[in-house]
């Protein structure tokens, strides 16, 4: 009886994805059969407690110096037990595991060896590459500049404006320029919201027609184990894969039920003209954040103008709520403020000091010292972020 409802489920699900979204799953190279479905509870007011899901938390104050000011953590990625940083100031900030900051990757500027925006970077073995605006440019792993590779993708027969990037099993890259800079989606030229780049930083194939606005991401490409995870799109419900061979698929399904949208998303307004538009709200319009670790899944999501998680389970197939707008928190739990990243088996959110004073306010005496937060309420605000790591419990 139970493996016949997971095969409905699952079914239902393909049908879902088919039928709602049917103009996303046709970019890809079709549905893949193996596309684990993962049922999100419809009823998002039963919140989990955050030990249901979590058996740790450390904290990382980065340190704060005036070389590392830190206004804003765009992105955050973990290689070798070093931390690499994307600063809303426009640098590549590295710090060791502990928080001490190490050094820079790069200046700002348009000098050579110098750029003018970090959109997106790659840690390799022996050196990290730095997506710049219509350049990539190399640097040692501690910094030293080594080359650069100009490219411009912006002209009448492609439009790219490349804002993430990864390595390509077929050799090159994948970028994601996603709608940025394209004011016209009904244009009659097919746009894409990807594509694979050669060597020579030509494109060689595109993937997800632009129809609607992409939205954004913190870390669109992540790498786990062979397989490259691309980060959700606007309105799209499928986590995408990209194999070892190049083959892009869909890896996860998440079904929102009645809360997934399933219309096409108006994509610009008429001047001159009264329009009323729905409101969107009341559905999942956005999810992002997808982390993926052995053990677990963690997509974020926003509802009737709430962020949530949704935590799965691998092994018991369970999955789990959590919400930064939870009302109800108690005080033996910490308010969970999402994921930006995942190291190992832990969850990665940078949070401001004031945050934190928040929550002491809230959480009770022995919650802080079971945790050794205390000296934290003296910190000032106007310190560097503090990176809090949840560490995702080994079984449940």
């Amino acid at each position: 009886m139970k493996k016949q409802y997971l095969k409905s489920i699952f079914l239902l699900g393909i049908l879902c994805t088919v039928l709602s979204c049917g103009e996303n799953a046709r970019q890809a190279d079709g549905l893949s059969d193996k596309t684990h479905i993962i049922n999100i509870p419809e009823d998002l007011s039963n919140i989990s407690h955050l030990d249901s899901v979590f058996s740790d938390i450390t904290f990382i104050p980065l340190e704060t110096r005036e070389e590392c000011l830190i206004s804003y953590i765009s992105t955050i990625k973990i290689a070798d037990s070093l931390i690499y940083i994307n600063n809303n100031r426009k640098q590549l900030l590295v710090f060791e595991k502990n928080g001490k900051f190490k050094y820079q990757i790069g200046n700002l500027g348009e000098g050579p060896g110098e750029y003018l925006e970090i959109n997106d970077y790659i840690i390799n073995k022996d050196n990290i590459e730095l997506l710049d605006f219509k350049k990539i440019l190399t640097y040692s792993l501690t910094g030293e500049y080594l080359e650069t590779k100009n490219f411009d993708l912006l002209n009448d027969t492609v439009y790219c404006n490349a804002e993430g990037f990864c390595h390509s099993p077929l050799g090159g890259y994948y970028f994601w320029g996603g709608t940025s800079g394209i004011k016209n989606y009904n244009s009659e030229q097919i746009r894409y919201m990807m594509y694979h780049i050669d060597n020579n930083i030509n494109i060689t194939k595109g993937y997800f027609p632009i129809e609607h606005g992409t939205g954004t991401a913190h870390t669109r490409f992540k790498s786990y184990k062979d397989t490259i995870i691309i980060d959700p799109y606007l309105k799209e419900y499928n986590i995408y894969q990209i194999d070892d061979k190049g083959t892009l698929s869909s890896r996860y399904f998440f079904n929102f039920g009645k809360n997934a949208y399933t219309q096409k998303l108006p994509v610009g307004r008429n001047k001159g003209k009264h329009e009323t538009y729905e409101d969107f709200s009341k559905y999942v319009i956005s999810c992002e954040d997808f982390q993926e670790t052995e053990k677990w899944l963690h997509i974020s999501f926003a509802h009737e103008n709430k962020a949530y998680s949704a935590l799965f389970n691998k092994g018991t197939q369970k999955c789990y709520l959590l919400s930064a707008a939870n009302p109800h928190l108690k005080t033996d739990e910490l308010r969970f403020w999402g994921a930006y990243a995942s190291w190992g088996e832990q969850l990665i959110m940078p949070i401001e000091a004031s945050w934190l004073q928040i929550e002491l306010a809230r959480i009770s005496p022995e919650y802080i010292n079971k945790l050794n937060i205390g000296h934290y309420k003296s910190m000032d605000e106007f310190n560097n972020p503090i990176l809090v790591l949840y560490k995702l419990k080994e079984s449940i």
